[in-house]
């Protein structure tokens, strides 16, 4: 209040306008001082009538430079009223408010005193309030920087990832304001000025420097005083990308690191450090000092708060690897974290990726052990003898490898991550390993060929998926490749997977994809049925496509053996067995014959039920389209869903009916 050099009303409050223009006396000062009218008060706002003061507060500050105002500091640096204020003078803070509060009320000019909550600052390191208080300052003079930071965005020299974060990026730009970049700590880069006996300023390199002007300036030597203040930690921060590289020298590392090609870091300090990097760049270097910037998510706790000390809601780290293991924990948050999105941090994330860890390492075990008589170094290729299950694999490798590659060139390390989990654990481990054990354990001299070949697609395989992973899962991939590699030192060091256009078959994945249906179809049969998996069975499948019946007998091995079948039957024409369960897959029907593997009685009681559950939905259907007053007023689109749900039903009690016979 010591400090007040104006009021301030709506110009459309009615209860001020006549004052407006004249001046008011501010108690316990005797000062005069104005009252003016801006839109900025609110006139529903306590009194309506609003103190200014802008030496202690920034919007204050802000209209008393629209109006000219004077700036008055009644505030020393430690929170003190200054010695202008003779009943005050030396008093804390605290207790001069106290005092004023007695005074006023002493000289009858105390109305009330209301309790108002408001948005008091204060200090998160030693929780004391921190007071606005008016003080010379050093600043940057932002637009001419922003203007280079914005042009080298818009042209695409420098690219943001997530693009959607270039609109943020503009707006703060466009909107700029200079930077105050004193700060009044114990630390930091200390800012580089001298103040002479006269407080002229001198702003040198160093304090030679500055003494050497000193003297060009006053004719003599004198005594000169270092600024206090330190620079903003982001205006050191903005010089990392040339001053770690030894700038302003030219050295070596500044020619071959700057600019560098990508930098990675949150979106949070897109303005604070990104935006001044560039600026200061483009200023110092005169060039930008990143090509790509790649803005990842924040991980927060499970209910979406950011972590932070203070919550106590950040897992210890090293616990966490000590139980799921780093590459777990790495893999895991890269696979669940979306470009440029946060994540919501449980400990039932990280199973996922310390299973796919295990599941990697076992995969591994296993194919080790089943190349204890082969040796890559000495392999003949002449005796590669690719089957269609190679050939697929081999495709699926090359697709994944040209996928991974076009998802990190795009920085969508998530997608590239689910496409290596998608081919190692579900082509590889589930598919390819199973099938390849049908060819290990063959012991005939008739198998040799196709036992080698399956060994040589396991270690090819096994080491390209461990160099397509090792990014993402560095510790396991190198542990791993180094009991199977060819040469060199680490996996670090080798050749990233690239596609083999030649290698990749649509028709051959087509053909496999084929099996795996088939396979799938017969294993859901038993899964629906309750059959145990260990239980052989007859199948029968009917097909009059070529394609199809020659993959059935190129192998018939391989679907035998996953599929548990102890009799496989393949034609055109053939009669469809009774008491089957029944799938169609491709242009095929296939039957499971059920006989002997389940009790009859049970599955006759299972088909009624369902037939009875199906034929009440079906009834229900039928009603709704032979009523005329439903027909009549429904919309186009309404009747066609009924028409559609009607079809599922009745075909859904067809093939059901069917089944029934087959059992009766």
């Amino acid at each position: 209040m010591l400090a007040d050099v104006a009021i301030a009303v709506n110009p459309n409050d009615e209860r001020y306008s006549h004052l407006v223009g004249k001046n008011v006396v501010l108690p316990l000062v005797g000062r005069e001082i104005p009252v003016i009218a801006d839109e900025y008060v609110d006139i529903e706002f306590g009194t309506g009538a609003l103190k200014i003061t802008p030496a202690h507060d920034p919007n204050d500050f802000a209209l008393g430079q629209k109006f000219n105002l004077p700036i008055i500091n009644m505030m020393t640096p430690d929170g003190k009223v200054v010695n202008d204020y003779p009943a005050y003078a030396g008093m804390d803070r605290f207790d001069a408010r106290k005092k004023i509060v007695s005074d006023l009320e002493e000289q009858g000019l105390l109305v009330k005193i209301e309790s108002h909550s408001h948005n008091v600052g204060g200090c998160y390191r030693c929780n004391t309030v921190v007071e606005p208080r008016v003080s010379k300052q050093w600043f940057v003079k932002m637009e001419p920087l922003a203007e280079k930071a914005l042009e080298v965005v818009r042209n695409g020299k420098v690219k943001l990832m997530p693009k959607r974060w270039e609109k943020v990026y503009y707006n703060w730009l466009e909107n700029i304001r200079d930077w105050c970049i004193s700060r009044q700590i114990w630390w930091g880069h200390r800012i580089p000025a001298w103040y002479g006996p006269d407080m002229h300023i001198f702003v040198a390199k160093t304090e030679e420097e500055a003494y050497t002007q000193a003297k060009a300036h006053y004719g003599k030597d004198v005594e000169l005083t270092q600024e206090t203040d330190v620079l903003d930690t982001w205006f050191s921060s903005a010089l990392w990308p040339f001053s770690t590289l030894g700038w302003p020298e030219k050295t070596v590392e500044l020619e071959k690191f700057y600019p560098t090609s990508t930098l990675v870091t949150g979106a949070d300090i897109l303005f604070f450090w990104v935006a001044r990097m560039v600026m200061f760049g483009m200023y110092t270097m005169d060039d930008i000092p990143f090509e790509n910037v790649y803005l990842h998510g924040i991980v927060r706790d499970e209910v979406g708060r950011k972590m932070s000390k203070s919550l106590g809601n950040s897992p210890d780290p090293l616990n966490l690897i000590g139980e799921y293991g780093a590459d777990a924990i790495r893999f895991t948050m890269i696979y669940n974290t979306s470009q440029g999105q946060d994540v919501h941090f449980s400990e039932k994330l990280i199973e996922m990726g310390r299973n796919f860890a295990n599941k990697i390492w076992n995969v591994s075990r296993f194919v080790l052990m089943n190349l204890e008589d082969f040796d890559i170094k000495s392999f003949d290729k002449s005796n590669v003898q690719l089957e269609l299950v190679d050939e697929w694999i081999f495709s699926k490798l090359n697709k994944t490898s040209k996928d991974v590659a076009d998802k990190l060139e795009k920085f969508q390390l998530d997608e590239a991550a689910k496409s290596i989990y998608e081919f190692l654990r579900g082509d590889f481990c589930d598919w390819y390993v199973e099938l390849a054990k049908v060819r290990l354990y063959n012991k005939e001299e008739s198998g040799v060929k196709s036992r080698q070949t399956a060994q040589y697609v396991l270690w090819t395989v096994l080491e390209a998926g461990l160099k397509l992973l090792h990014p993402f899962m560095p510790f396991i991939t190198e542990e791993i490749w180094q009991k199977i590699k060819v040469n060199g030192e680490t996996i670090m060091l080798a050749d990233y997977p690239v596609c083999n256009d030649s290698l990749v078959s649509d028709d051959k994945e087509k053909a496999f994809e084929y099996i795996q249906g088939l396979i799938s179809s017969l294993r859901n049969i038993r899964a629906e049925r309750g059959i145990s998996p260990a239980k052989e069975a007859k199948v029968v499948i009917r097909t009059s496509n070529p394609t199809e019946l020659e993959t059935l007998k190129a192998n018939e091995l391989f679907i035998t053996k996953l599929a548990k079948i102890e009799e496989l039957t393949v034609g055109t024409d053939l009669a469809t067995p009774e008491q089957s369960g029944f799938r169609v897959n491709g242009n095929s029907e296939v039957f499971m014959i059920l006989t002997g593997l389940l009790d009859v009685e049970t599955e006759i009681k299972k088909i009624n039920e369902q037939l009875e559950k199906v034929k009440k939905d079906l009834d229900k259907v039928n009603a709704k389209l032979s009523d005329e007053r439903f027909t009549s007023k429904a919309p186009a689109h309404i009747l066609d869903r009924e028409k559609r749900i009607q079809e599922e039903f009745q075909d859904k009690y067809d093939k059901l009916m069917e089944n029934l016979k087959n059992f009766q």
